[in-house]
């Protein structure tokens, strides 16, 4: 990989970090705090979550990771209603897609192209790998819990 390739590849992590993180402070209305990001390659665990793929100028997905109970406080703090449990899957998704379509127009207002897919949710006790490398973090919602934010890097 040359030099001027590994600065672009930098600045489209960086992008991408800088989006997703933007685009969950404007989408969950809950006070928070995110810890520093963290750079693994490790496989990841994953008992409740929505994964959104991403592709054009660089591919990858985005996985939100939380418990039952944090995604259904967040619906509830957007629509001023309790979900039952039979929208909480239509909800992780729905949010999914808004936290994707916020960091797909993050990516397009700094000049990199970029589409989305259809959330997929994982429940149960998934493994996730056959990425080159991850980078997460740690989002703490004190009122509700806590999130995991990961960027599954395909390059």
């Amino acid at each position: 990989m040359s030099s001027s390739t590994e600065v672009n590849t930098n600045e489209v992590i960086k992008e991408l970090y800088n989006g997703s993180v933007q685009s969950i402070k404007n989408v969950v209305p809950v006070e928070h705090q995110f810890e520093s990001p963290k750079m693994t390659t490790n496989p990841l665990n994953v008992e409740y979550g929505v994964l959104i793929g991403y592709s054009g100028t660089f591919k990858g997905d985005l996985l939100i990771q939380a418990d039952h109970h944090v995604f259904s406080s967040i619906g509830e703090a957007l629509y001023g209603m309790q979900l039952s449990e039979e929208m909480l899957d239509s909800f992780s998704g729905e949010l999914g897609n808004m936290l994707a379509g916020g960091l797909s127009t993050h990516l397009a207002n700094a000049g990199i192209d970029t589409d989305i897919t259809h959330p997929t949710i994982i429940s149960g006790n998934a493994n996730l790998s056959g990425f080159k490398r991850i980078l997460e973090v740690e989002i703490h919602y004190p009122s509700i819990g806590d999130m995991k934010m990961s960027l599954l890097l395909n390059q």
